[in-house]
């Protein structure tokens, strides 16, 4: 039989349409995670707020119709990875039946169903000014259905869904009391006051953040992969959100320790927010990649993460990751930390908080770079 270029030209182009396609998927389920995460992070702090007395918070202002948009995204933003699922099902049945089985066979599609169910009853809750004990019971319902439907629960129900839950909680509702306070504080009031309690409460939440992702991460990988998961492109933005806690860690032990006589200081706390969001936003990515359950294999199946090779060149199995120190790898390390002292520094100096934040980002990019210079897989 002769060949047809036509048919090939065709088959060529379709499959670079589907692979462009499964990109801007992947993108808009990245982005709708991110977001996702801010808004229920949001709502949780409206929350725990509503648990402190008026003399230990500042004046807060929040509209309830932002509160109820809030909630109302909630299944608008978990239909994401339903949708792609949906897409990826649809090629081989009919798009009803491909909508029923993601929501009765995978915990992706019935995660989104539950977000519908539980939104609708908390935005009525919300709406009728609800006690904040019942605003809290949903909130935690949907943090839950939200470790329900995560990597984690699909490989260990159990274990998988108490640990993200746990992980998420803990960083929600940080994340929450200081979205809050920054951005939505109408007066600089009972500052002191506030940061007796939150200090504490902030560290508390980091710690159980740590403890529960460090148990999601053993149901991925053994703690003897670490480095070798760096290789995928999972490992890499797993590195790059261990390396953005370091200066959000430093930003919330300023805002804690170093200014905790003095007046209100917008500027540290919003420094502090970006930070949280980079974390967030390597969380969502990772959410979309494949675990490295073993890495060879997922190097097999997966490749090497993006600029790997531009980076350190080429790579080949078995993955053995070795440590080789390079010029420039020291030096982008000396930069980095360079980059994190400047953000420590400008905490104590009328910088604007968009530059302490390019000193945080920076200190995470140098920080990447000179680790990946400095290794041989």
């Amino acid at each position: 039989m002769g060949h047809h270029p036509h048919r090939c030209a065709i088959d060529n182009c379709s499959s670079h349409v589907l692979r462009i396609g499964q990109k801007k998927m992947i993108l808009f389920t990245i982005i709708s995670d991110f977001l996702l995460y801010v808004i229920v992070s949001f709502l949780a702090g409206i929350i725990v707020l509503q648990f402190v007395p008026e003399h230990r918070k500042p004046s807060i202002t929040v509209k309830k119709p932002t509160v109820l948009l809030a909630i109302a995204f909630i299944p608008v933003l978990s239909a994401a990875p339903a949708i792609q699922l949906t897409g990826l099902l649809v090629n081989n049945a009919g798009a009803g039946t491909a909508i029923w089985t993601a929501i009765s066979e995978f915990q992706i599609g019935q995660s989104f169903a539950f977000s519908l169910f539980l939104a609708f009853f908390w935005f009525g809750a919300a709406a009728v000014n609800s006690s904040k004990y019942i605003q809290a019971f949903w909130l935690l319902l949907v943090i839950i259905n939200m470790g329900f439907g995560s990597h984690a629960a699909s490989l260990d129900l159990l274990t998988g869904l108490l640990s993200h839950t746990l992980h998420f909680l803990s960083l929600a509702l940080w994340a929450g009391v200081l979205i809050v306070v920054t951005w939505f504080s109408a007066a600089p009031t009972n500052w002191s006051s506030f940061l007796k309690w939150f200090t504490p409460f902030a560290f508390g939440m980091m710690a159980m953040i740590l403890l529960s992702g460090f148990t999601v991460w053993l149901l991925f990988s053994k703690p003897a992969d670490y480095t070798a998961s760096w290789l995928l492109p999972y490992g890499q933005m797993l590195l790059l959100k261990h390396l953005s806690i370091l200066p959000l860690l430093a930003a919330a032990f300023l805002n804690g320790f170093g200014n905790g006589e003095n007046e209100f200081s917008r500027r540290g706390l919003k420094l502090e927010t970006i930070m949280l969001g980079l974390v967030f936003l390597f969380t969502a990515v990772m959410s979309k990649l494949a675990p490295p359950h073993a890495v060879n294999n997922t190097f097999i199946t997966e490749g090497a993460a993006p600029f790997i090779e531009t980076l350190i060149g080429k790579q080949f199995l078995p993955v053995d990751p070795q440590f080789v120190l390079s010029i420039d790898g020291i030096l982008l390390l000396v930069v980095g930390a360079f980059f994190i002292s400047l953000m420590i520094m400008s905490f104590f100096r009328a910088v604007p908080f968009w530059l302490s934040s390019v000193f945080g980002a920076g200190f995470v990019v140098c920080g990447y770079l000179g680790i990946m210079l400095n290794m041989n897989f």
